[in-house]
């Protein structure tokens, strides 16, 4: 559902400057603290408040010669450094916990240019309302627009390896607590583990993951498969898991890895450890095409 000029859900409607993703993005004035704002929508066709859904942000150019690149949120404030449009553009529009969502078109700088930036907010908010105001922030500062659409693509299906349905000596019952405090509460919908997961050397570590995290991680740059990993185990529970592999550095974002040494290796210890198995298949994916995109102006 459009909104058009004049609409008022706890702001006013100027003009739409954006769409994609889970919805449009709108230039509009907050009545409440009478100033304009960026602010995006969601399908079903309401406004979010500008006090918790939009952000007022500083954006530079990162040196060239500069080390490390991070994504730090916090009540009320995002914080990305030294990372390129296509990374800032994968964390507004990725999927799952590892940011999943294959990103094609747009210039050639938005996979060379990287940026600090700076962000805020007048109240704390959720990890998908920071991605919804930084939908908002990318169509307003760096003029992106988008559309989604949704293609055949070739995937691994994961599947339990063995036919008594047993799994691997690194997969265990997850006990139902965090180091022996208790977890943090189930989400509504969730799209990560009740505790952590995470690439480590060697390999990586998940507490309190479901089968769908797992192949979400799995699908992430670091393995670099190069295919989605689709969870087809049919298994409901959640565990605690460890895979001792030391990966490869993933090459420039968007490039496939080949089916070498390295990945066959890597379905080997998959099955071993976590008694799980890879098979190439084909899944329907959502692709996120950049229509238009421009250098930012730096303040």
């Amino acid at each position: 559902m459009l909104l058009t000029a004049g609409d008022k859900l706890g702001v006013q409607i100027l003009k739409q400057i954006g769409a994609g993703g889970e919805g449009e993005v709108y230039h509009a004035r907050d009545t409440r603290l009478g100033r304009e704002v960026i602010t995006p929508s969601c399908f079903v066709g309401f406004v979010v408040s500008m006090r918790a859904q939009s952000f007022e942000a500083t954006i530079k150019a990162a040196a060239p010669d500069a080390e490390g690149q991070f994504i730090r949120p916090s009540p009320g404030h995002l914080t990305i450094t030294n990372m390129t449009f296509l990374q800032i553009i994968r964390f507004a529009y990725g999927e799952g916990i590892a940011g999943n969502i294959e990103i094609t078109g747009g210039p050639g700088w938005i996979d060379r240019d990287s940026y600090n930036l700076e962000a805020k907010s007048a109240g704390s908010a959720t990890l998908p309302e920071r991605q919804q105001m930084t939908k908002g922030l990318l169509a307003d500062r760096f003029g992106l627009k988008v559309h989604t659409q949704t293609k055949e693509v070739n995937v691994y299906s994961m599947t339990v390896a063995r036919s008594d349905g047993k799994l691997g000596p690194k997969v265990q019952t997850w006990d139902g607590t965090r180091g022996g405090r208790d977890a943090p509460p189930r989400s509504a919908n969730p799209t990560g583990p009740r505790c952590v997961a995470f690439f480590r050397p060697p390999g990586m570590v998940m507490e309190g993951a479901s089968m769908g995290v797992v192949a979400d991680m799995l699908s992430s740059r670091i393995p670099n498969l190069s295919r989605r990993v689709v969870d087809k185990t049919g298994l409901s529970g959640e565990y605690t898991m460890l895979l001792e592999f030391r990966f490869q550095p993933p090459g420039p974002a968007g490039a496939a890895a080949p089916v070498d040494e390295f990945s066959e290796s890597l379905f080997t210890a998959i099955q071993e450890q976590w008694g799980l198995k890879l098979q190439s298949g084909k899944g329907a994916m959502n692709v996120l095409v950049i229509d238009q995109a421009s250098r930012p102006t730096e303040n």
